[in-house]
């Protein structure tokens, strides 16, 4: 199959209309083709700048089920590469990130490459004959560039230029990640399909069902909030985010766990019970979310976590979270971010857990063909959506949706 292909005689995606058919979730024949014809061809965030920040320093990255390495040149230039040696394919390093030093030296047959991808060295090279020449095996390049202190690689991108593919992102993504430095990083495999993990987080219809603790602690989430689609396939969800109810949340842990517990002292941030403060979580086409610190006027908005969800098989895919906090942060400043998204936000997380558990029963019933469609068509307003009588419109899945068709169709100047 080289297009869209058509699942139960009809067209699987109706952006339009915001019905999308459930196969899509659960048949291996679409997830090969998103690999080929949406992965290969966008923009996907690889690392920050400060963890490639002195040449020799590198980082690693799957894309499309493919190796790929930053590194930090001598001259100072970040480039990306095929991480596979020219010679047998065997990955150059298996490490996550690290320094190399000068050279990456594959531990196969020690073909020896420099920082700018240069095959420099192999070993009793005589025996390739006098044809041989090393310049016909440098490191294959991959496309990579910066956004702020994001870096991306594309394996063969549909839109050459990063700023031109992020779009009408630009401004809401640039303040928040600025002038960042990563301080962890957590990873885990979830039983799911990767789009259901990332519509999770354009969508601000879920958060007081799912989530016991939203509900107890900021009763009022979403009520004066905003859901937009962002051309060319992201969003921006906004929310007011009011100092949350700790005795109301400790009260209702104890009736319903049976352990009394203490509401403690108010929560660290808010100035006053009535202090408001606005947070958002920002989609990257196809599968990357920012979810920042709030914008309280101070560098809080410069602490989040960058999230991606990357396929492993059509129901199960890996989620990689990077903790992020303003390069100025102190080290009891950044002790505090990394223990509060730990405590809400990782694997083990009160919101991570009820996000896992929700998308596991999502991709359950996609099996069953009793109901052909899911459904996105909450926000009635003309347009890319706003701040409408309250944030939880569905104009950000349906935007997702509008470009998603456009890669799997070829179609991406419709």
């Amino acid at each position: 199959m080289t297009s869209m292909p058509e699942l139960r005689g009809a067209d699987p995606v109706d952006a339009v209309a915001g019905l999308v058919d459930r196969t899509i979730y659960s048949d291996p024949d679409v997830l090969e083709l998103e690999q080929q014809l949406i992965f290969r061809r966008s923009w996907h965030f690889a690392c920050l700048t400060g963890e490639v920040r002195n040449p020799g320093d590198f980082f690693t990255a799957t894309v499309a089920g493919e190796p790929v390495l930053v590194v930090r040149g001598d001259d100072g230039e970040l480039r990306a590469f095929y991480n596979a040696c020219t010679h047998r394919a065997a990955v150059l390093t298996g490490e996550r990130g690290g320094n190399c030093g000068r050279i990456f030296k594959c531990m196969y047959h020690a073909w020896a490459f420099n920082l700018r991808g240069d095959l420099v060295a192999v070993p009793y090279e005589e025996g390739y004959g006098p044809e041989f020449s090393k310049s016909q095996y440098a490191l294959v390049p991959v496309s990579c560039q910066v956004f702020g202190d994001l870096v991306f690689v594309a394996l063969d991108p549909l839109v050459p230029d990063l700023a031109d593919y992020l779009g009408d992102m630009r401004p809401f993504l640039e303040p928040y990640v600025t002038g960042i430095e990563p301080i962890g990083r957590n990873s885990w495999v979830y039983g799911g399909n990767w789009k259901l993990w990332h519509e999770n987080f354009r969508d601000n219809y879920h958060p007081e069902f799912t989530h016991r603790a939203i509900h107890d602690m900021t009763p009022h989430y979403a009520d004066r909030g905003g859901n937009w689609g962002v051309p060319p396939g992201h969003s921006v969800l906004q929310w007011v985010s009011e100092a949350p109810d700790l005795a109301g949340y400790a009260k209702s842990m104890t009736r319903r766990s049976g352990v009394v517990f203490d509401s403690g002292p108010p929560s660290a941030g808010y100035a006053d019970a009535g202090e408001e403060r606005p947070q958002e979580v920002l989609a990257v086409f196809p599968n990357l979310d920012v979810q920042p610190g709030p914008k309280d006027g101070t560098k809080g908005e410069r602490t989040g976590y960058i999230q991606t969800v990357t396929p492993l098989a059509v129901d199960r895919a890996k989620v990689e979270i990077t903790v992020y906090s303003a390069a100025d942060d102190t080290p009891e400043e950044r002790q505090w971010a990394l223990e509060n998204l730990a405590d809400s936000q990782g694997s083990w997380g009160k919101i991570t857990c009820d996000d896992t558990e929700a998308t596991f029963r999502c991709q359950a019933g996609v099996a069953g063909r009793g109901t052909q469609h899911n459904i996105f068509t909450r926000g009635t307003a003309p347009g890319t959506g706003g701040p409408q009588a309250n944030g939880r419109d569905e104009y950000s899945q349906r935007e997702f949706y509008r470009v998603y068709r456009q890669y799997m169709s070829g179609a991406l100047s419709s």
